[in-house]
């Protein structure tokens, strides 16, 4: 019985892989959203915003003691809209400054407190060099900063002063940023518009029904989807990689293992939600609405388009809650920062077991018709 049931069972797996790719071949608007649509929308947003445009401000601070001038500065500084200030090591933050992970570092000295009243001291603040534009704004905006808290502090007799400190970092803009977010995004619409609406019109059509009449392994008709697509997000990413590269000079510094491999966990993460929600819907009609109602705010609220470190903080959560937005994190990390795998391996956790978690409802929820 074995001998018989392998070669069915790779012979329909081989079938319908077949069959999936000659319509999706065939398919041109699915060729479209698939392949030219992410590209049509990454050579929009980069021509627009362009390499000079400012993805978001994060200056590190390092203070060596806990005293009220160095309080007031911290504050200052995390009270500015569109400014993300986080407190550091030194060591770590003029190499996440070097990475490109910051705009600036400010090094508050040892006793500033007990000194302030003794006469002007000058705060060493390190910069990016290489990037005249956010330089100029992140060095206007520290000097302010500063100032006010020395005209607070000492009766408009400034004592605090900003000692500008220039160094070569690595680049990092918003095609950096944008790219491996398109990859992620696309990826995602494809494994649920592909997959979800694939079953549910299968479904409305009897197509299922009468595939569970045959002898056929029920399996190879699933498992041949999910390779097919898992293909496809292969080519999807290479092709987004490329063009990116070719056209706006976004440097491909990970691996490519690593990114094809992240490419199929994602991919997978989002095959099985586009499962879950085929078999959530009754026919068509109600799938599109469901597909939309979650791939709507996947879209925007996983930081695919512009970081979402300065969103408000009560929707936060949701963008925690968000598989896209491990996908997304997790791919420029590779793609851009040449990390391993095991770096992300936070972001790996979460799409897997929200893989696991999209195929049990799935599986719970299958209908044949």
């Amino acid at each position: 019985m074995s001998d018989r049931r392998g070669p069915t069972f790779l012979r329909s797996f081989t079938d319908f892989s077949r069959a999936f790719t000659l319509m999706r071949l065939r398919n041109r608007e699915a060729l479209f959203w698939t392949f030219f649509f992410p590209i049509l929308l990454m050579g929009l947003l980069g021509l627009v915003f362009g390499r000079g445009y400012n993805i978001g401000v994060k200056i590190g601070v390092v203070r060596h003691d806990a005293g009220m001038v160095e309080g007031v500065l911290v504050k200052a500084f995390q009270s500015i809209d569109g400014i993300e200030a986080v407190e550091l090591p030194r060591d770590q933050a003029l190499r996440e400054l070097r990475d490109g992970d910051l705009s600036g570092v400010l090094v508050l000295p040892e006793g500033l407190s007990q000194g302030f009243a003794d006469g002007a001291t000058k705060l060493d603040f390190y910069y990016d060099q290489s990037d005249a534009m956010t330089a100029g704004q992140v060095l206007t905006i520290a000097t302010q900063v500063v100032e006010g808290v020395a005209n607070g502090l000492s009766g408009y007799h400034p004592k605090l002063t900003l000692q500008p400190r220039g160094i070569a970092a690595q680049g990092f803009d918003y095609l950096d940023f944008l790219v491996p977010g398109i990859v992620a995004l696309s990826l995602m619409q494809t494994g649920i518009f592909a997959i979800g609406f694939e079953l549910v019109f299968s479904k409305e059509k009897g197509i299922l029904r009468r595939l569970r009449a045959t002898p056929l392994p029920l399996a190879s008709y699933s498992l041949s989807m999910i390779v097919v697509q898992l293909v496809v997000s292969l080519i999807q990413t290479a092709l987004i990689l490329v063009v990116g590269m070719l056209a706006f000079g976004v440097d491909i510094n990970g691996s490519l293992w690593n990114v094809a491999a992240l490419s199929i966990i994602g991919g997978l993460c989002f095959v099985s939600l586009g499962f879950a929600l085929s078999s959530l819907s009754r026919d068509v009609n109600s799938a599109n609405g469901l597909i939309q109602v979650v791939q709507m705010p996947m879209m925007f609220l996983s930081g695919i388009f512009f970081p979402m470190d300065n969103a408000p903080g009560w929707i936060k959560p949701v963008v925690k809650a968000l598989p896209l937005t491990y996908l997304a994190e997790g791919m420029r990390d590779v793609v851009v920062d040449a990390h391993s795998l095991w770096f992300i391996r936070w972001d790996i956790a979460v799409l897997v077991g929200s893989t696991v978690v999209f195929m049990a409802i799935a599986v719970r929820f299958f209908r044949w018709e």
